[in-house]
């Protein structure tokens, strides 16, 4: 098991910061790869909510489902998925700090077969990716672009 973690401060209340972090269908406009998300249950999500995401990575299109397990808003949210091809749990964890909100994302991620082998590859370049898309996601949220 790999564990990918990142964190930033963005300058807005945690609510809005939680709302825009925990809206699968917002992912496509902050996150640097070509990625989808959308709800595969009706609102109002929470616990229980199930996602969709359609990722092109490499040239290389894949899909994986998974699950909300933990929502307690405006602090922590879990994702955990389901799909056998994207054996994960997301974590998100979100606190006030200064006039702003300190965010933390872990990512653990299982690799099997013969996945293990790049696995810390992948690992790395995903951090890379999430370290990017929360710069842009502050950036963007700072500036009320989103």
């Amino acid at each position: 098991m790999s564990s990918v973690s990142n964190s930033i401060t963005i300058r807005r209340p945690i609510e809005d910061v939680f709302a825009v972090l925990t809206n699968v269908e917002n992912t496509g406009k902050w996150f640097p790869w070509n990625v989808e998300e959308h709800w595969t249950s009706s609102p109002p999500h929470g616990v229980g909510s199930t996602r969709r995401a359609v990722t092109t990575m490499l040239g290389r299109r894949t899909e994986n489902d998974a699950v909300v397990t933990e929502y307690q808003r405006p602090h922590r949210a879990v994702i955990k998925g389901t799909s056998p091809n994207a054996p994960f749990v997301g974590t998100l964890t979100f606190a006030p700090e200064g006039d702003g909100t300190r965010v933390e994302v872990t990512t653990e991620l299982e690799f099997r077969g013969a996945t293990r082998v790049i696995g810390p590859l992948f690992a790395a370049m995903y951090g890379r990716a999430w370290a990017r898309g929360l710069a842009t996601l502050k950036e963007m949220m700072e500036s009320g672009a989103l």
